[in-house]
């Protein structure tokens, strides 16, 4: 008799266990509907995923330092388009190896951020207000570090201006050089048709990238 009572208190625990262990798969459940809903998938890049918390980090970001008035849907359909451009060339540095960046090398960007604020108070306090944690703010310092150094090796160390582009562009806008000769705007003529080189062989390296890749964008919504 004793044992058949042992049994049974024996199957109430199990029955008592398994309640408790089917309400916290509930829980679990109900906490990855509400995280899904809170960070969604906006758009995949090949295996890749970029969240909504990711683009409005992006967003808060970009508005704070690059100024300008645009739109709500305008900027995030802009910010989103440069989240997917950044994601297929970082992709792509992984898997060329061209380009590295250290922690080192990411710690100085948060540090040149940083400076750009009256306090350290003050620079915590605009993370507060995006959301972000230094983690999440020093692995998108790290991304665009990692894009620049890459379009350089990859691209810019074979864009050239030669002296006669140079010249042609001189001779054809007098306006812009208020009387001065050649020589002294020789450097930095080079460099607004070198940065145009690079703005026009970016896009249509980018191009390539997007037509063997596998890009899917979600609607934004409101």
């Amino acid at each position: 008799m004793r044992e058949k009572d042992h049994g049974t208190k024996g199957s109430g625990q199990r029955r008592g266990r398994g309640a408790v262990l089917f309400f916290f798969l509930l829980l679990l459940q109900a906490s990855v509907l509400q995280a899904e809903l809170v960070d969604r998938i906006v758009a995949a890049v090949n295996s890749e995923v970029i969240t909504w918390s990711e683009l409005q980090h992006a967003v808060g970001f970009n508005a704070a330092f690059a100024g300008g008035a645009r739109s709500g849907k305008n900027i995030q359909a802009e910010t989103l388009g440069g989240l997917i451009n950044r994601r297929l060339l970082i992709q792509e540095a992984r898997r060329l190896k061209f380009a590295d960046v250290t922690a080192q090398d990411i710690s100085a960007e948060v540090d040149k951020l940083g400076k750009r604020f009256d306090s350290e108070k003050a620079f915590s306090g605009f993370l507060a207000g995006l959301g972000m944690t230094e983690e999440q703010l020093r692995r998108m310092l790290g991304e665009r570090l990692l894009v620049e150094r890459f379009i350089e090796k990859k691209i810019g160390l074979f864009v050239r201006v030669s002296r006669g582009e140079a010249q042609k562009y001189y001779d054809e806008h007098p306006g812009e050089f208020q009387s001065k000769r050649f020589q002294e705007v020789h450097k930095a003529i080079s460099a607004v048709l070198s940065e145009q080189k690079l703005d026009r062989q970016l896009v249509k390296y980018l191009g390539e990238l997007k037509n063997r890749s596998d890009i899917r964008v979600n609607p934004l919504g409101g």
